[in-house]
């Protein structure tokens, strides 16, 4: 973000004490910063330099090791899927409360990727840098012609797509559930030539010792909530057996748990579908059948009956209020590096 900001003429560092952060703390690859100075920092550079595909600007310029050791375990890996399945185990790391996934249907492979946090709303310029750069990186694999069957955003369409369609060369889709790749299946198995493999064990090896010494660690409860955060975009109700076979335990040991945190796996899913409701409904337009649907409801009155009572009020309510700019807000503690 700074150096796209230098290229466009502008110091960054006015913008920097507006969200408490500075360069001098950008020497340390291993400081982290609020989550949310970030993203609204990005937010902020895109007015400043009066662009709204600022994002996307950023992103020109990246190479595979903009993200330090996670890039350079991706462009090492044998092959995409082990890039890919890398950069997901480590990208908390990076950056917290931020969800990755990928998911295999058929001949078609999806990477899904979202901030978690619903508090942290106004993400746009994060998610077009995001995606391009892990499109950077699979092209570092692929080959420079490599695109993506279709990309999908979970914020609006902006005024002007041409920044959009010059970078990805594929099919865009906007007020999508989550930020996605959707690529051909066979994609997968192309094998990398950018760096040597050997590198890659030792890489990998470095990362998981920095995993283990993260603190604080992630609990069963954090663990379940990233499921299902990721899995409702998908339109499919995770069950308790799921769950528990995803995080390594039985359903059993799973509940009982989440009864030692003082949680319940339905109090947690049920949590998960309030926030990414009010997400879906303030920062979308996405039709209450729509939302309805990603979030596992059967129709729009059991969500609209569900939205009563989270929030009191209707879905259209909900939306009514947000474009008024009255919505409730709270501080949240991610970091990112």
């Amino acid at each position: 973000m700074v150096d796209a900001l230098r290229r466009r003429g502008h110091t960054p560092d006015l913008l920097l004490q507006q969200f408490d952060l500075s360069e001098s703390l950008l020497h340390d690859p291993y400081h982290e910063i609020p989550l949310r100075n970030y993203v609204a920092a990005f937010e902020a550079a895109a007015v400043r330099v009066g662009d709204n595909n600022f994002g996307l600007f950023a992103a020109r310029d990246i190479t595979p090791f903009t993200l330090g050791p996670v890039g350079l375990l991706f462009v090492s890996a044998p092959t995409i899927k082990d890039a890919l399945k890398g950069f997901i185990d480590h990208i908390g790391l990076v950056q917290e409360q931020t969800c990755s996934a990928l998911t295999q249907e058929e001949d078609t492979c999806i990477f899904r990727y979202r901030i978690e946090d619903p508090r942290i709303r106004r993400r746009r310029q994060d998610a077009e840098y995001s995606l391009a750069l892990v499109t950077t990186l699979m092209r570092a694999m692929a080959g420079r012609n490599w695109r993506p069957l279709e990309v999908h955003f979970e914020h609006g369409e902006p005024g002007n797509r041409q920044a959009h369609d010059a970078f990805f060369g594929a099919p865009l889709y906007f007020d999508q559930g989550i930020n996605s790749l959707i690529f051909t299946a066979n994609d997968l198995t192309i094998a990398g030539s950018f760096m040597d493999r050997r590198v890659s064990p030792i890489v990998e090896h470095y990362l998981q010792l920095l995993r283990e010494r993260a603190l604080p660690q992630r609990s069963i409860e954090r663990d379940v909530r990233r499921l299902l955060t990721d899995h409702l975009p998908s339109g499919k109700d995770l069950k308790m057996p799921n769950a528990a076979l995803a995080v390594g335990v039985s359903p059993r040991t799973l509940q009982r748990r989440l009864n030692q945190s003082g949680e319940s796996f339905a109090a947690i899913k049920q949590d998960e579908r309030r926030n990414l409701a009010e997400s879906y409904l303030t920062e979308t337009k996405l039709s209450v059948t729509e939302i309805a649907y990603i979030l596992g409801y059967a129709d729009g009155a059991c969500f609209t009956r569900a939205c009563q009572r989270w929030f009191g009020k209707t879905p259209s309510a909900v939306r009514h209020q947000a474009r008024e700019g009255r919505m409730p807000t709270a501080p949240d503690h991610a970091t990112a590096k």
